[in-house]
């Protein structure tokens, strides 16, 4: 759909042009002409927009929006003309005349965008931005983000969220093209998180998936998460409790109304959500063979697997212990922490995920060290009191 003329588009390009104005001195009658042209073109497309396609069809709605957008070039043409090619107009001897005259053509695009937007609720908010209004309106979210810089950084919330939020809001200020629904939604969640005067790292997660943040790198901010407490969780079935839950909490969150990301292809709950379900199916799979291979509980005890009487983080330094100094190999280490949590159980956790155990013999709390090396040290009163070490050397 191209309602606009081929005589307005000319007008713009090259008769409004300031290379046209060089050495060239324009008469009263031309600039009357200049608005009377502008002034006729603009009753003309105010006149069709009745004709316009039935926005609700996706093809009637796009070539709405290619047909408002091409006004919006126009604009941006001009408004090109009069900062950037400033110097070539600006020493000409009717330069305040030819400011004046750009500015009323700026204004006449301005007018006719919004009494055409006005004409189709639903569509407005989707045309980009002129340049003519972008400068002032990017001065203020620019002011917006710096309030919610200052805010984010006094909370106690994880250093990679607040640059991923940071982040992303920067970049919609330096989009090339910004729409209505962009400032709106920039404004509307940055009001959000500036409302909550104390703000913590779960809260601000829980806020940016109530109003769809699906953005790429949230979406793996929050799977990383979970990742990470699935891995501090020893016990498969505690970590199935784990997921369960986080897919209640999960669906709470969707079901409060929140705000639409503008132009998000999925929502971030669907997203989050089916990876939640896909890490209780691999677990549920994974018990599944646990318990194939060793039939049930009773089973267990009796000798195809074997209890160690330490807690998931002792035994994974004990584990850890024997690699460093050289008692295990160091080989295919993943392999290995396979084998402990395959054929042993501890008295709290009868099936061991192997991941969480080869990460608490890394992550060691101090505790657990000092709690090992008070078993060492019986071990070793034990050989000295039955070998009669003690006076050894």
């Amino acid at each position: 759909m191209n309602l606009i003329t081929e005589q307005l588009q000319l007008f713009v390009s090259d008769s409004l042009n300031p290379q046209q104005f060089a050495r060239h001195h324009i008469s009263n009658r031309e600039f009357e002409q200049w608005h009377a042209f502008l002034k006729k073109e603009v009753a003309s497309l105010k006149r069709l927009s009745p004709s316009f396609p039935d926005p609700l069809y996706k093809k009637g709605r796009a070539a709405i929006l290619s047909f408002l957008n091409q006004l919006v070039d126009l604009s941006n043409t001009i408004s090109n003309y009069l900062t950037r090619l400033h110097s070539i107009w600006k020493n000409h001897p009717q330069a305040v005349q030819i400011k004046a005259n750009y500015l009323f053509t700026l204004n006449t695009f301005d007018d006719l965008l919004f009494d055409l937007c006005k004409s189709l609720p639903g569509i407005g908010g989707y045309v980009k931005i002129s340049n003519y209004n972008l400068s002032q309106l990017k001065a203020g979210m620019k002011e917006r983000l710096k309030l919610l810089s200052n805010h984010i950084s006094l909370a106690v919330i994880d250093e990679d969220l607040k640059e991923l939020v940071l982040t992303t809001f920067a970049q919609v200020i330096v989009k090339k093209d910004i729409r209505e629904i962009d400032q709106a939604y920039f404004y509307k969640l940055s009001t959000l998180i500036l409302d909550k005067k104390e703000l913590n790292s779960r809260e601000l997660m829980d806020l940016l998936i109530i109003h769809n943040f699906n953005m790429p790198e949230f979406f793996h901010y929050c799977i990383n998460s979970w990742r990470k407490r699935v891995a501090d969780i020893p016990g498969l079935h505690e970590q199935q409790e784990m997921i369960l839950t986080e897919r209640d909490l999960l669906y709470d969150l969707h079901i409060t109304k929140g705000l639409k990301m503008p132009d998000a292809s999925s929502l971030l709950y669907e997203d989050l959500d089916q990876f939640l379900v896909e890490k209780y199916v691999y677990i549920k799979h994974l018990l599944k063979i646990r318990r194939g291979a060793i039939m049930d509980k009773e089973k267990a005890k009796a000798g195809i697997r074997f209890l160690m009487n330490l807690p998931v983080p002792q035994f994974g330094l004990f584990i850890r212990m024997q690699i460093e100094k050289g008692l295990l190999p160091k080989e295919n280490v993943g392999d290995l922490f396979h084998f402990f949590a395959l054929h042993f159980y501890t008295p709290n956790t009868l099936f061991m995920s192997a991941e969480s155990l080869q990460k608490k013999s890394t992550d060691v709390e101090f505790s657990t060290a000092q709690k090992m090396k008070g078993q060492l040290i019986g071990m070793l009163n034990w050989l000295n009191a039955n070998f009669n070490l003690s006076n050894y050397n």
